[in-house]
């Protein structure tokens, strides 16, 4: 992989060669600094989307890809060792018949990942389940697939299909997407669906919260309303996770979290991912670019703390600015950290120690509940 990585450099584009020029104190480059620090530590991007027709020939992430953000090559390309690919589901009327279909969906999703990693994985990528997973991965070269369900609606009412999807892979549950699901309420609807009826986590969601503690799996908060968000914080063991959220402080809209919201984040020992998506960084959407995307990561880091920061691109959901479009321009986000004046520690805790800690966590938490 290193012979594609080196030679794709040149091909990133303009993006990366504007940011280039800037320099650190010892007069190198920032992004040859960045390139570098990327080869030692472990990156991950809590967050992006894909089609079932992943690692089919309409959509073989082998190659680099015009029409989907993400693949393989830019990965390499960006120096991005791992994401989690949403296993997304649109929310719905709650019917049993709507919970087959998004449950059936669902299927199709965890099996296009699998798919992909089964064709690809002699030297290319490999499905990842647990920290140490990213740890071997990383020191072969190869890229790590990981698997988080955005949206609680597939499980429908049946606890049961938590544990399935946990042995399918999963890691993390969104809870909630837009408009209400029977585990919750949200902070948007989607067309007629409300945001929310249930005053904050329902009784089931509860339940799912517990369960979700037992089997190891992180919890997923954004999306939530507020009320939701602090009802699973009182439930929940193990810290949380926002997956790919925006501060409000700096874009007023409802998917992202308050002040409040951050602080009790923190102190749940949980982390907030930073999200890519223009609508969430600036209004007006368009005009958001990646000053904009770091503005808030040090907006974060300096309310809450570097250990509770970390980076979700929303790729192929709506993700992607103007130095930060796809993974190729990873080393971007690290290029202009480092200009702004991180060290290679924090760098490191953003790209991914942080995620890991909180995973780590929730495993710990899974198995000090068997024990008692």
């Amino acid at each position: 992989m290193k012979p594609v990585y080196f030679l794709a450099c040149f091909a990133v584009g303009s993006v990366l060669t504007a940011h280039a020029g800037s320099k650190n104190k010892s007069g190198g480059d920032f992004l040859n600094e960045a390139r570098r620090l990327h080869e030692k530590i472990i990156t991950i991007d809590t967050h992006v989307d894909f089609e079932t027709t992943l690692a089919t020939p309409a959509h073989n992430p082998g190659v680099r890809l015009a029409d989907q953000k993400v693949d393989l090559i830019k990965m390499d390309e960006g120096g991005l060792d791992a994401v989690f690919f949403a296993v997304w589901t649109p929310q719905t009327e709650l019917t049993e018949e709507n919970y087959r279909a998004a449950y059936e969906l669902a299927m199709d999703k965890f099996s296009a990942v699998h798919r992909m990693c089964a064709a690809y994985n002699v030297d290319m990528v490999t499905l990842a389940t647990s920290p140490d997973d990213l740890a071997r991965i990383k020191k072969s070269g190869k890229r790590a697939a990981l698997l988080g369900v955005e949206n609680g609606f597939p499980i429908g009412e049946d606890i049961a299909n938590l544990r399935y999807f946990y042995d399918l892979g999963a890691r993390y549950v969104t809870i909630t997407h837009m408009g209400y699901n029977q585990l919750g309420d949200s902070s948007d609807k989607r067309k007629e669906i409300p945001a929310g009826i249930h005053g904050g986590l329902s009784g089931f969601g509860k339940n799912v919260i517990r369960e979700m503690n037992s089997l190891g799996m992180m919890v997923d908060v954004s999306h939530c309303s507020r009320e939701t968000f602090y009802d699973i914080l009182d439930i929940s063991q193990a810290p949380v996770i926002a997956s790919h959220s925006g501060c409000r402080a700096l874009c007023d809209v409802p998917r992202n979290l308050d002040d409040s919201q951050m602080k009790a984040l923190a102190d749940n020992g949980g982390t907030i991912q930073i999200v890519g998506y223009g609508g969430y960084l600036k209004v007006p959407a368009k005009e958001a670019k990646l000053s904009d995307f770091v503005d808030h990561i040090d907006y974060a880091v300096k309310l809450i703390g570097v250990d509770h920061v970390g980076i979700g691109s929303d790729f192929d959901g709506g993700g992607g600015i103007p130095g930060f479009n796809d993974p190729s321009e990873c080393l971007n986000v690290t290029a202009e950290l480092l200009r702004r004046g991180y060290s290679k520690k924090d760098i490191a805790k953003i790209w991914g120690g942080n995620l890991l800690r909180v995973w780590r966590e929730t495993i710990k938490t899974a198995e000090n509940m068997k024990k008692n």
